[in-house]
């Protein structure tokens, strides 16, 4: 399973992955704005945005990517690894 995470901390990018590699989850991480956002956002089975520390444009994007493709999407104000821990839990609960 394949999960996205927008925004977040760029010095917690490895710990992102390891706690979902940890879980069996493969996670892509999107700190910053990149091209085709939706188009990256297509494969994936989750995305989980960090409402605190992503641009609004990022969220408009995945959005509509998520609506699109009918993929799950999970939020958290704070971007600590604990709260992604809790979003990956929550993915788990809808499968």
């Amino acid at each position: 399973m394949s999960i996205a995470i927008l925004g977040g901390l760029d010095r917690l990018k490895k710990s992102y992955e390891r706690k979902g590699k940890d879980l069996g989850y493969n996670v892509k991480v999107f700190s910053q704005r990149v091209p085709n956002l939706a188009q990256r956002l297509s494969g994936v089975n989750g995305i989980v945005i960090f409402t605190g520390t992503i641009a609004h444009h990022m969220v408009d994007d995945a959005r509509r990517a998520a609506k699109k493709n009918k993929i799950p999407i999970g939020r958290s104000q704070s971007s600590s690894v604990s709260a992604f821990k809790r979003c990956l839990s929550n993915f788990s609960a809808w499968s």
